[in-house]
């Protein structure tokens, strides 16, 4: 099967709809001011990226562009953009994943309710920080992006 723009931003759409999007600080592209729109899409190479469909963000204004062929991260310090069929794995930075199946000290962790980052670990297996707002807007995009890679392989 094809996956034209129609059929990618259909599957994102829905994706988001099942994790009650749009929210707070996460939301439909279309639906965001012409100001913001303009704002995003000057970071942005249609070309490569594809239609922008989700736009998610945090109080601190780091944020994460979801479109059809590529997610953009700004981070107030750098731009990142990663193809979608290059992303290997996703990862939670809450905590050292290297210790995972050894003892930790609970208190240490951070509750799931406050993850607000993950970690994409492309298939150079180089590691890049995305942003959502903590608890559901990061989960929301957790799993949409899980969906959008099992969709490009």
């Amino acid at each position: 099967m094809q996956k034209t723009e129609d059929f990618m931003v259909n599957r994102l759409k829905w994706k988001a709809d099942k994790f009650g999007l749009p929210t707070e600080f996460a939301f439909y592209f279309n639906d965001l001011s012409l100001e913001t729109k303009n704002n995003l899409v000057s970071y942005i190479n249609k070309m490569n990226s594809g239609t922008p469909v989700l736009f998610f963000t945090k109080p601190t204004y780091e944020w994460t562009l979801v479109c059809t062929r590529q997610v953009i991260c700004n981070d107030n310090t750098k731009l990142v953009t990663l193809n979608i069929s290059d992303i290997k794995r996703i990862l939670p930075t809450a905590f050292d994943i290297t210790l995972i199946g050894q003892p930790i000290d609970i208190t240490t962790v951070k509750k799931k309710s406050e993850w607000d980052t993950i970690n994409i670990v492309d298939k150079q297996d180089e590691s890049t920080i995305f942003y959502a707002n903590k608890g559901d807007d990061l989960f929301a995009l957790w799993n949409i992006l899980l969906m959008a890679k099992q969709l490009y392989e």
